[in-house]
């Protein structure tokens, strides 16, 4: 026999598509990736503010500062127009029907909630096309003004989002090509420096027979070519 308790559970799993969102278009999921693009636009700031993260990029811009310090402003530029849209988000009018609009006009994958276990889980097709239709039917019943009104809004919400989205895409990519191309070189330089400093301050000019000198020409062999040039 079925339990109580089971029973609820299984009932709010067939009601899961009565209050749908889709996966990666909803106020949460935005404002929730708004914040995760904030923080990193902020941690790459202060990598490039830092002496490798600085050396790095610039070496990687042929020495060009000037391109530096622009690329440098545009991850604040990003920081800053991503906090500016989180609080939009709260100010400005946002209509009630943002998550069902993009559900009825079929935005991708579908979540319905549980409210069971207190969340979102993926749906059938089936029960996706029953969210989708319980949606238009809720958007046809408000006025064609209304409804106007509120799509026009839900698009410029949208819009924004996607914007700030792709030029992060954009800029992330860049600051990554970057880390993985010069930071490995920089700190194996450091490395060299460091281990040349010891051996020289601990043996002078016998410094060539230490371990530590032994440890320099390990990392100087290690070091690419392109390195050495001035």
């Amino acid at each position: 026999m079925v339990s109580k308790e089971e029973t609820k559970k299984i009932k709010a799993q067939n009601l899961r598509y009565k209050k749908p969102i889709a996966k990666n278009l909803n106020l949460d999921a935005i404002t929730q990736d708004l914040w995760n693009m904030q923080e990193v636009c902020e941690e790459i700031r202060w990598y490039t503010d830092s002496e490798d993260g600085g050396d790095s990029l610039i070496n990687a811009l042929s020495g060009d500062e000037d391109e530096a310090y622009e690329f440098k402003m545009a991850f604040a530029d990003l920081c800053a127009e991503c906090e500016r849209m989180l609080e939009d988000l709260q100010e400005e009018w946002v209509p009630e029907c943002f998550d069902i609009f993009f559900v009825a006009v079929g935005a991708g994958d579908l979540l319905g909630w549980d409210s069971y276990e207190g969340d979102y889980f993926g749906i059938s097709s089936y029960e996706s096309n029953l969210a989708e239709k319980d949606s238009k039917g809720k958007l046809k019943r408000m006025t064609k003004d209304e409804l106007i009104d509120a799509s026009r809004q839900c698009f410029i919400v949208y819009q924004a989002y996607i914007g700030l989205r792709n030029r992060y895409d954009s800029l992330k990519a860049s600051i990554d090509i970057l880390r993985d191309q010069n930071t490995g070189v920089l700190q194996t330089v450091k490395e060299i420096e460091k281990l040349y400093d010891a051996a020289q301050e601990k043996q002078g000019n016998y410094a060539e027979y230490s371990k530590e000198w032994e440890e320099f020409d390990r990392y100087a062999d290690a070091l690419p070519q392109e390195a050495w040039i001035a």
